[in-house]
C-alpha cells in the first residue's frame, strides 16, 4: 500500500486529539513501510502529521563538533515520527550536522531546539573554583561572582543557539529547591524570550522550584514543560512526581513526561534510571492519570536517546514507545543514507 494513498487520512485522525483524556487507540497497522527520504508525497504526509494535533515525541541528542561518523549522530537518521530534537553540546557544531538541522526541518517537519542547561553552567563554575582554590585564589569565587558568570554563560549559549538556526531553546533547571542562585539564568532566558517571540521556549526540570523566583515568566511562557521521571518507575510514582511539580503558577495544560534510555556502556537494562520509555508512554496515554494528576499530557521526551540506536532493531525502545503513542502508525526509518 503506497504511503501517499493512505497517510493523509490516517494522520488526519490525529486532528481529533484535543487532550490526553480524548485520545483513542485505533487498530495497529503498518502504514509506514520504510521512509523514502526524498519521496515528495511521503514527506508531505509526514509534515502534515506533525502539524496536526497528536501525542508528541521529543528526543535528546548530542551535537558534534566533528564530522558525524555514526548513523545516530545524524539528525536526518532519527526516527521519522520524532517531532522535536533537543540538542545539547552545541559548541562549534560541524557543518554537516548544522546542514542537517535545516534539512530535517524542511523535509520531515522535525524542529530542533538547543538545551540551555543550568547544571552545566554550575558544574563548570565549580570546577573553575576548585582549580582556583588549589592555586590559593579561591577567594575570588563567591556566589556574587557566580551570578555574573552564570549570566554571561547563559547569554553565550543563547547566542550560539541563534548562530545555528535552532527553532528555539529548552531551559533546563535540575538544581535544588533553593533556586535563588539560578536567578541570572532565568532572567537571561526571560530576556531572550521577550526579544525572540517567534522562537520556541520549553522548560525542563523542576518548575515548582523556579516558579518561586520573583519577576520571572520562564515557566508560564514555556510552550511545554518537561518533567523527569527520575526514580519513579511505575505509574503511581510517576503521577506523584508530576503532581509535586504542579504547584500554583505552574501551567498544567502542557506537560511532557521525560524518561531515559539506559546506556549500554553502563550496563544496559541494569542502568535504567526511572521509568522505561514504554512505561512513560503508557502513562502519557492513560486517561486515568490525567484525572488523578489533573493535567493535560502532551507527549513524551526521551533523554540519552542516541544510546537506543545500538539496540536491534535500531531505536528499539523508542519505536516501542512510538507504537504506544501512535498505535495506528508504525515508524520505520531504516534507510542508511549517510
Amino acid at each position: 500500500m503506497k504511503m501517499n494513498k493512505i497517510l493523509i487520512p490516517v494522520f488526519s485522525a490525529s486532528l481529533l486529539l484535543v487532550s490526553c483524556s480524548d485520545w483513542t487507540d485505533p487498530d495497529n497497522k503498518d502504514f509506514l513501510p520504510g521512509m523514502l527520504q526524498h519521496d515528495a508525497a511521503t514527506l508531505a504526509g509526514l509534515r502534515a502529521f506533525k502539524a496536526s494535533a497528536h501525542p508528541l515525541l521529543m528526543m535528546h541528542i548530542e551535537g558534534s563538533s566533528s564530522a558525524p561518523s555514526h548513523q545516530n549522530q545524524h539528525p536526518m537518521s532519527m526516527p521519522d515520527s520524532v517531532d522535536y530534537l533537543l540538542i545539547s553540546g552545541i559548541e562549534d557544531l560541524h557543518p554537516t550536522f548544522v546542514s542537517e538541522l535545516g534539512e530535517v526541518r524542511a523535509l520531515k517537519g522535525t524542529r530542533t531546539l538547543n538545551v540551555v542547561d543550568y547544571t552545566t553552567i554550575r558544574t563548570s563554575w565549580e570546577a573553575l573554583r576548585e582549580e582556583a582554590e588549589d592555586s590559593g585564589q579561591g577567594g575570588d569565587y563567591t556566589e556574587s561572582s557566580f551570578a555574573a558568570y552564570c549570566k554571561a554563560e547563559t547569554e553565550r549559549q543563547l547566542s550560539a543557539s541563534a548562530a545555528y538556526g535552532f527553532d528555539g531553546i529548552v531551559a533546563s533547571y535540575l538544581g535544588g529547591f533553593d533556586s535563588s542562585a539560578a536567578a541570572p539564568f532565568v532572567q537571561a532566558i526571560d530576556s531572550w524570550a521577550q526579544s525572540h517571540p517567534d522562537k520556541l521556549l520549553f522548560f525542563r526540570g523542576y518548575p515548582a522550584y523556579v516558579i518561586r523566583l520573583t519577576d520571572q515568566t520562564l515557566v508560564s511562557r514555556s510552550r511545554y514543560i518537561l518533567i523527569l521521571t527520575e526514580d519513579a518507575k511505575a505509574s503511581v510514582s510517576i503521577s506523584r512526581q508530576v503532581r509535586d511539580q504542579l504547584v500554583e503558577g505552574v501551567p498544567s495544560d502542557r506537560i511532557i513526561l521525560e524518561a531515559s534510555v539506559p546506556s549500554l556502556a553502563d550496563g544496559g537494562e541494569d542502568a535504567q534510571v526511572g521509568a522505561t520509555v514504554q512505561v512513560a508512554a503508557d502513562w502519557v496515554m492513560d486517561p486515568n492519570t490525567a484525572s488523578t494528576v489533573k493535567c493535560d499530557k502532551q507527549g513524551l521526551a526521551v533523554s540519552n536517546a542516541q544510546e537506543d540506536y545500538f539496540n536491534m532493531p535500531t531505536y528499539k525502545r523508542i519505536r516501542a514507545a512510538l507504537a504506544i503513542l501512535h498505535p495506528s502508525i508504525s515508524d520505520s526509518n531504516t534507510e542508511n543514507r549517510h
